[in-house]
């Protein structure tokens, strides 16, 4: 099982995202990318991921699942 993010609900605000700084195999990051409609993104490495499912409820859009 790996965690998964719905870019549609996600903010991509770095210093509102506790799941960055949360996660305890770093698979979190935020990336700039002007083409963004907010001019960044998170993203997930599902390399990195572990499944832990930390993120989940502390992601304040509720925008991260396990699956």
């Amino acid at each position: 099982m790996k965690a998964y993010l719905d870019k549609r609900k996600c903010g991509a605000n770095i210093d509102y995202c506790k799941p960055i700084k949360e996660c305890p195999s770093q698979a979190i990051s935020h990336i700039e990318d002007e083409d963004e409609p907010m001019g960044a993104r998170i993203e997930i490495d599902s390399d990195k991921c572990t499944g832990c499912g930390i993120c989940v409820p502390i992601c304040c859009g509720e925008c991260i699942e396990v699956k």
